[in-house]
């Protein structure tokens, strides 16, 4: 069996993996909590314990934000700490093998081995939640830079006088399309605070209409299609997948930025369009990914 933990920037999870499947699986939200790095440690530490005890654990794979370097996780920006240093938990559990990974590279993984992705050679997979994390794949192999992770293209700037990012630039594309920004001015425009993302749904659907409300989904959705413009241009991907809460905004947004990407407004070469997929895995695709 194996273990994997997604830290995500909104919760921590933690699962018995087999596969492609999650045996067990716990929980804990950490937005509007003091973390520390003793905090996040010891509530991992807890979790491997609870699976250790009754299941013999060959891997525990780490799925978090940031660059790896030595066991440590640096540049976790939307995290609210600086680092996070992995060694006192590895040096413990000396009999089982650890692996560190980028939890986008890690959801991305899991999508294109076992998801939507599996399909296709060349790809790009996009994890819109807390931020926007990504990672891209040709002839079906992630590609992986050799110092630091990568393909950050949350942190490509789509307005050079845009709004400024927890990064310290201007204007990235996940300033004005991470769900957690687009969550953020909903609530703003709609005087509401404390609620529940699916209960936050169920009010932005009983809400369209509003001139407010529908000028944010629209300029979310033209935000996007610049986005995944740029991102075609680049690499030509076949297709394109869209993870992260994303895919509970499925009925607000999905159609119809399909139907204006087949408008074939912005990107290079008119004569094709990737598919836009949704991701199938959903919030355990970090979990299974950290495993692979």
């Amino acid at each position: 069996m194996k273990i994997g933990i997604d830290l995500g920037g909104s919760h921590i999870g933690i699962g018995l993996v087999d596969g492609e499947k999650i045996l067990e699986k716990t929980e804990r939200d950490i937005v509007g909590r003091e973390n520390t790095e003793e905090d996040i440690l010891n509530y991992i530490h807890d979790g491997i314990e609870k699976l250790k005890s009754n299941h013999t654990i060959e891997l525990v794979g780490i799925a978090t934000p940031g660059n790896v370097k030595d066991n440590c996780m640096e540049n976790l920006v939307n995290f609210g700490i600086q680092k996070l240093n992995f060694n006192s938990i590895i040096r413990k559990y000396s009999d089982i093998k650890f692996q560190i990974r980028n939890d986008s590279k890690s959801a991305a993984l899991a999508e294109q081995k076992y998801g939507a992705l599996s399909k296709y050679n060349d790809s790009v997979f996009l994890c819109l939640g807390t931020g926007i994390g990504s990672a891209v794949f040709l002839n079906k192999k992630m590609l992986i830079a050799n110092r630091n992770v990568g393909f950050e293209l949350g942190h490509m700037i789509i307005n050079k006088d845009g709004i400024w990012c927890n990064c310290g630039k201007k204007g990235c594309f996940e300033t004005y399309c991470s769900i957690k920004r687009f969550k953020d001015n909903v609530k703003e425009v709609l005087g509401i605070e404390d609620i529940s993302s699916e209960n936050l749904i169920e009010v932005i659907q009983r809400s369209r209409g509003n001139e407010e409300l529908e000028n944010l989904i629209n300029n979310y959705i033209e935000n996007l299609i610049v986005g995944l413009s740029n991102i075609i241009d680049i690499f030509e991907p076949e297709a394109i997948c869209l993870g992260g809460s994303f895919v509970y905004f499925k009925d607000i947004f999905y159609d119809e930025t399909v139907r204006r990407m087949n408008v074939r407004k912005y990107v290079f070469n008119k004569d094709f369009i990737p598919e836009i997929v949704l991701a199938e895995l959903k919030n355990d695709a970090g979990i299974i990914g950290a495993t692979i």
